[in-house]
């Protein structure tokens, strides 16, 4: 089954937890077991799994504060797609008794670097034979 989830950002770099969209996929798919491709078709956007922030003040995923700080020092990386190039288009998940094997923790973020607009995010969810 192939979705495409329609984001729209709000600002010119912004992180939005993708989690529940992809989880509603894979509910919607059927499959109890299934390989689950996330993709983001665009140079200056991007995608990534990684544990809730540590913080209880910060709702930021840390991968957050490691781009901000190599993103404003370098001179060379002020371009979107450098931002994107760090982080990823595509994740590869598994969906096992209809949900995603994520580790605990875990959520699966989308990573503005050129808004605001709308941007495409598609997802394949591929059944196990």
């Amino acid at each position: 089954m192939f979705k495409n989830i329609v984001l729209t950002t709000r600002q010119r770099e912004e992180t939005i937890d993708v989690t529940p969209l992809i989880e509603e996929v894979v509910r919607e798919s059927g499959s109890k077991e299934a390989g689950v491709f996330v993709y983001v078709p665009h140079s200056d956007a991007a995608i990534n799994i990684q544990g809730i922030a540590q913080s209880p003040s910060s709702s930021n995923p840390p991968l957050n504060r490691l781009l901000k700080k190599v993103l404003e020092e370098g001179q060379d990386f002020q371009t979107p797609e450098v931002g994107a190039a760090f982080v990823a288009p595509t994740e590869v998940l598994i969906a096992l008794e209809g949900k995603l094997m994520l580790g605990e923790g875990q959520r699966i973020y989308f990573y503005e670097f050129n808004g605001p607009r709308q941007c495409n995010l598609y997802v394949l969810v591929i059944p196990s034979a």
